[in-house]
Parts: C-alpha cells; sequence; structure tokens
C-alpha cells in the first residue's frame, strides 16, 4: 500500500512540474516583467507593445529549425564526423598511386647500359691541364666603402576578412554568451543580437555584421562581470548629499561605486537622467527615499563607521545589477534615479 502511495506522489510531483513548465503564459508574464525592469534600469525607453513583440518573435522562433549556411566550417564538420570514410578513401588513393608510379617505373627500363669500346681502338688521352704560372703579387689598393642603400620592410597588409570568416567568429563568440546567460533576460539579450547577425550573414552585410559582433562582444562582456555596488564610507569622503531645485528638496542620493573581488573601483557606464546622458565614472549617486537615508544617516553618526554598506550586487550571467538594500519594509528598494555630478 505504501509503495503504490509513493508511486501516486510521484505522478502527481511530475505533472505539476510538467504544468508549470509548459504554463507559457506565466513565462510569457515573467520574461515580459525582467525586459521592462532591465530597460528601465538602462535607461532606454521600451513600450510594452515592443516587448510584446519581441517576446511573441522569441517563442515563435525559439524551436524551429534552419540548416546551418554553407562554408568552410559547415565543410570541415562533415569531414569529422565522416573521417573514418575520409581516412580509408585517402589511404586508398596513397595506395593507387604507390602502385601506379612502381607500374610505371617497372616499364620504364632499369639503369643506363655502360658504354663499351670496341677491340683494336683506344681512348684519346685526356690531356692534362697545364698549370699556370705564378702571377705577380699584386698590391692591395684601398676602395672606396660600398654605399649600402637602407633596407626598407614594408609591412604585411592586413588579414582581410570574408563574410564567411566573420560568421563563423559571430556564432563562437554567440554560443559563448549564450553559455554565460543565467537567466531569461540574457538569454534574451544575446539571442537578440544573434538573429540580427544571422540576418546580416544572410544579407552578406559584411560590414554591419561586423558591428553586431562588436554589440555581442559588449553584451557577453557585461555577462562576464561580477562585482557589488558599496555605499562609500572613507574618511573625508561624500556618503550621501541632498539635491535642492531652488528652494525645495529635489532628492536624496547615496554616493556609492562598484568593487570587484580585490576592492577595486571599477568605472561603469551611468545614465545620468538630469544630464540626458551616459558617463563613464567610478562613484555616482543613487536616490533613495527619507526613510533609508534617515536610517544610513543615524548608522553613520552612531561612530564614524557605516555597518550598511552593500548597497546591490552585480551576479555573473546577468545583464543588471540586483538592489539588496531594503526599504522600510523589509523589500529590496525599487532602484530610483541616478547622477555623476553633485
Amino acid at each position: 500500500m505504501l509503495r503504490i502511495m509513493d508511486v501516486a506522489s510521484a505522478l502527481r510531483r511530475e505533472r505539476e512540474t510538467a504544468e508549470a513548465q509548459l504554463d507559457v503564459a506565466t513565462a510569457k508574464a515573467r520574461l515580459r516583467e525582467r525586459l521592462l525592469a532591465t530597460a528601465a534600469a538602462a535607461g532606454e525607453t521600451v513600450t510594452p507593445a515592443e516587448v510584446e513583440a519581441a517576446i511573441t518573435h522569441y517563442f515563435a522562433e525559439q524551436h524551429r529549425y534552419a540548416d546551418p549556411p554553407p562554408g568552410l566550417r559547415n565543410f570541415l564538420l562533415h569531414c569529422w564526423v565522416q573521417r573514418g570514410g575520409c581516412l580509408f578513401l585517402l589511404v586508398f588513393v596513397g595506395l593507387l598511386s604507390w602502385g601506379v608510379l612502381a607500374l610505371l617505373d617497372g616499364f620504364g627500363g632499369g639503369a643506363s647500359k655502360p658504354v663499351v669500346t670496341p677491340p683494336g681502338r683506344t681512348e684519346p688521352a685526356t690531356p692534362k691541364p697545364s698549370t699556370p704560372p705564378p702571377s705577380k703579387p699584386v698590391e692591395n689598393v684601398a676602395q672606396p666603402p660600398a654605399v649600402v642603400a637602407p633596407v626598407v620592410v614594408t609591412p604585411p597588409p592586413p588579414p582581410v576578412e570574408d563574410l564567411a570568416t566573420m560568421w563563423a567568429a559571430f556564432e563562437a563568440e554567440a554560443a559563448a554568451a549564450r553559455a554565460l546567460a543565467a537567466d531569461d533576460v540574457a538569454v534574451a539579450s544575446v539571442e537578440q543580437v544573434q538573429k540580427r547577425g544571422a540576418m546580416l550573414f544572410r544579407s552578406g552585410n559584411l560590414e554591419r555584421l561586423r558591428a553586431s559582433r562588436r554589440e555581442l562582444r559588449e553584451v557577453a562582456v557585461r555577462l562576464d562581470e561580477e562585482y557589488t555596488v558599496t555605499i562609500v564610507d572613507r574618511r573625508d569622503e561624500v556618503t550621501g548629499f541632498e539635491r535642492l531645485a531652488g528652494d525645495r528638496m529635489s532628492g536624496l542620493y547615496l554616493v556609492v561605486e562598484a568593487l570587484d573581488g580585490n576592492g577595486v573601483a571599477l568605472a561603469r557606464p551611468i545614465v545620468d537622467l538630469e544630464r540626458k546622458e551616459r558617463v563613464v565614472v567610478k562613484r555616482w549617486g543613487e536616490e533613495v527615499p527619507a526613510e533609508v537615508w534617515e536610517r544610513i544617516a543615524a548608522d553613520k553618526q552612531k561612530d564614524g563607521v557605516l555597518d550598511e554598506t552593500l548597497f546591490a550586487r552585480k551576479r555573473r550571467g546577468f545583464m543588471s545589477e540586483e538592489v539588496v538594500i531594503e526599504d522600510g519594509r523589509g523589500r529590496p528598494l525599487a532602484q530610483g534615479r541616478r547622477v555623476t555630478k553633485w
């Protein structure tokens, strides 16, 4: 009886897992929320209609198979799959060539016969070379130094990348970037660039394919990054500031920096919403609500050292940062405006 109950429980768990994985509507809703959050964090303007169109296209093309494009790489892969037959063919051709050469050598005759002098004839004596009389010594005459022309080394021209070579490198880098992706947003980011590159390859546009490859590298670099966003807490350095618009308060900001595993500050591209431009800086201001500002200020005033310094975390394989600092209700803080001047 207990064994029957265990089997029934296992079937129920498998059915729930299958229903969760086949719930496409839930997956689309979760992907839509993450894409909108990523676009808002990057400061890009994306409408829900555009996100919905991208998700629809992604699910429509998700399980569609397309033959790989013809090229040298595809030919080499086929040769590797058929390596046994190719090796047999090479051995057969080598043996056949060796047999043909041996047969031709047999019909061509052996070594040439020696020349025999008929009887009664003698070979004419070969005259000995006469020794020339010794020449008078020639005095050394100073010769003017020879003028050596400088050798100009022309550097070889840079290698020219053709479309097939560029596409093979693009596919390899896309596969490496996809292997880094750890969530749906990261996978969608890689596949978006990959599909655009495939379209450019089919149209034969080498220059735009090269630009798309640079974009793919930027996505891969972003996925490979891992750091923590920490509130600055050093002597004689600003931890936070107030932004005033005339006589009224317009925002409260904490000064943060991105630190790698060795504690080195990294330069990050930050979208300054006041200046409406992207700026590469090592420190920037993150807007926080008044309750968080007052909590950090009280922590700083207590003993001059902050106990709560972790603001956000960037994990490897993810496109965006995950805010860790909590609001007054114990929930992760929603990311606000960013500024780079104070």
